[in-house]
């Protein structure tokens, strides 16, 4: 009996819809009924649309957070190897200012030095040229009492007669150049010696 009503009831389950949509048309309550399946259904789909879209936003934001880790990762190690760069550029110019320091100490020592030097260079060379000056003077001054004295001496006088000025000028002519060419005083003192004992052997 079970298996006869089957059938029954499969029939009575077709004809439901067709009934409800013919009393929704005679009867308000069942078009509100009916629109009220519409909208569940339209929420249905906006919901599944709404679900799609946010995994779709989700995925997205996903992504974006691996992109955006992996450009802080990508920048943090640039960071990096541009602070290694600075931190060795750094050392690199206190090392030159280093240098240059050291340099410029050198050549201000140099400078110095080279002042100095050049400074003793030319007292040397007016001491130089005074002196030189002062020889040329005396060789002169001896030159013309040796001129004397060899013309005292051809007059054939004996010593005694000799004019002793002409004698102590060409004395005091001989110690200046011997002074000028720097003579030790015994060596000044045996060569104007050694001129008297001519003078003495000529008379």
């Amino acid at each position: 009996m079970k298996f006869a009503a089957a059938p029954a009831m499969l029939l009575l389950l077709i004809s439901l819809p067709a009934a409800h949509s013919e009393a929704a048309q005679a009867n308000p309550l069942g078009k509100v009924l009916e629109l009220m399946d519409e909208l569940s259904a339209k929420i249905e789909a906006d919901g599944e649309a709404a679900d799609k879209a946010y995994h779709e936003y989700f995925e997205w934001c996903d992504d974006m957070s691996k992109n955006t880790k992996f450009a802080i990762k990508a920048a943090t190690s640039e960071t990096a190897k541009l602070e290694a760069k600075i931190m060795e550029k750094t050392s690199a110019i206190e090392v030159a200012e280093t240098e240059i320091s050291k340099l410029a100490a050198s050549i201000s020592e140099s400078t110095a030095d080279l002042k100095n030097t050049t400074t003793i260079r030319e007292k040397e060379a007016a001491d130089f040229e005074a002196s030189e000056k002062e020889m040329m003077e005396s060789i002169d001054a001896l030159s013309r009492a040796v001129k004397i004295l060899e013309t005292e001496m051809s007059k054939g006088a004996s010593f005694a007669q000799v004019d002793m000025s002409s004698v102590e000028t060409a004395l005091m002519g001989l110690s200046a150049v011997l002074d000028a060419a720097s003579f030790s005083l015994s060596d000044r003192k045996r060569l104007v010696a050694l001129a008297q004992e001519a003078s003495d052997s000529e008379d």
